[in-house]
């Protein structure tokens, strides 16, 4: 597949229509997910949006380009945030429900697809990665920080980024890799087997 522009930018002419735009991002992480991505290609988009090839190529230059946009777009819903539970448990409970539910079972067959695909293109690999590990950090950092403030942790718990990695690793290892659902039973081991006993040499 030929590779392009990463930000994917629209061809200049009239006016992009939103719902169009919408139509062509959902199908492709629809292809993304069902077929991998190397088997994304823009007569496949074409096909199942309906849309005619030339709407699609009016905005995008090729179907790697669209693979980006939707990309992009799927990562820009993730949530940024995460209000305080009120406990350092029920918060660290919170994150990985919260990454669980970031890695769905769409993202997650999406994701499947294109591990081996992600190792000749470094560009597509740096997009996911740096997102998923902005989300993760800003996420644990604050759950860290609302602790310490209760006086639950010590400040040098912050330099137990680590942790953070070894929860969304396990996450993604039973999602991605294993295709298997994160059961609540398994989130709270996690959180209690885990992360907390690890974390108990910071109080």
């Amino acid at each position: 597949m030929p590779s392009s522009n990463l930000e994917g930018a629209a061809q200049p002419g009239r006016p992009r229509d939103k719902a169009l735009d919408e139509t062509i991002l959902r199908v492709t992480l629809k292809l993304l997910a069902e077929t991998g991505l190397e088997s994304v290609t823009m007569a496949k988009i074409c096909r199942l949006s309906g849309i005619p090839a030339t709407s699609i190529y009016r905005r995008y230059p090729d179907a790697y380009s669209v693979i980006v946009a939707a990309i992009e777009h799927d990562l820009k819903k993730m949530q940024m945030s995460l209000p305080d539970q009120g406990s350092l448990r029920a918060d660290l409970l919170a994150f990985v429900e919260l990454m669980a539910h970031t890695l769905n079972e769409d993202r997650a067959r999406m994701l499947a697809g294109m591990i081996l695909p992600m190792h000749k293109d470094p560009r597509l690999s740096s997009l996911l990665s740096r997102k998923l590990e902005d989300l993760r950090s800003r996420l644990w950092r604050s759950i860290i920080e609302r602790a310490i403030g209760r006086g639950e942790l010590h400040s040098h718990a912050l330099k137990a980024q680590p942790l953070d990695e070894v929860a969304q690793t396990m996450i993604f290892d039973k999602a991605v890799i294993r295709q298997q659902p994160s059961t609540q039973d398994f989130l709270v081991q996690l959180v209690d087997n885990v992360l907390i006993p690890a974390l108990a040499f910071h109080r």
